[in-house]
């Protein structure tokens, strides 16, 4: 079997970011990111099966984070309703939109390279992953609060996917322009006053 050499892993996996973060994923070399680390392609290959394993361990945890605070804060709404507190369900929709940011802006390469340079990877498709669940997840808490009588007011699903895709579009701008995270709080802020109020002309609560 052959030796990992201490350190290895954590210089390629540097490299590896800096080359992905400047080529983009398709135009990565696995040859330039093993000389830069001062080791051989070999290397990469005792760890990683393939150039997308390589780019995995560098988005996966933070793909996974961020689904994950995804789904609480959707199990979250859910908990509004049984406790009879729907109407908080914009502020908390907000409140979460600022966790979200904190915790791109505390991973902000890996969600550079999530974001804009996964092009040809398993993760080329992830924000449009976010949108589905987001509709379905939306969908299914509107059917509730209607059946309640807590809101008024229907959204054609295909409407509904394309202002969310929209939406959430908006959102990653702020690692597509790297922008700072003081101006990014405050860009987010208008973007929730401007989907939220479109929102409330569509979905009415009574």
């Amino acid at each position: 079997m052959a030796k990992r050499e201490e350190g290895i892993t954590e210089s390629l996996l540097l490299c590896a970011k800096k080359e992905f973060l400047e080529k983009g994923y398709k135009d990565a070399s696995l040859r330039e990111i093993a000389e830069k680390a001062g080791t051989s392609t070999g290397a990469i290959y005792i760890r990683y099966p393939d150039k997308g394993a390589l780019f995995s361990a560098l988005v996966e945890p933070v793909a996974e984070g961020l689904m994950g605070r995804f789904r609480a804060a959707q199990d979250e709404h859910f908990d509004l309703i049984p406790a009879g507190r729907t109407e908080t369900s914009q502020a908390l929709s907000t409140a979460y939109l600022y966790r979200f940011l904190d915790y791109i802006y505390e991973n902000f390469d890996s969600f550079k390279l999530l974001i804009c340079r996964s092009g040809g990877t398993s993760y080329q498709d992830f924000l449009h992953e976010l949108v589905r669940l987001e509709v379905e997840q939306s969908e299914r808490y509107y059917r509730q609060l209607r059946a309640a009588g807590k809101i008024e007011g229907t959204l054609d699903r295909e409407v509904h996917h394309m202002l969310t895709s929209a939406y959430f579009t908006a959102v990653f701008e702020v690692v597509a322009h790297d922008m700072p995270k003081e101006k990014a709080r405050a860009y987010v802020e208008q973007l929730a006053c401007f989907f939220n109020a479109g929102w409330n002309s569509l979905i009415r609560w009574k």
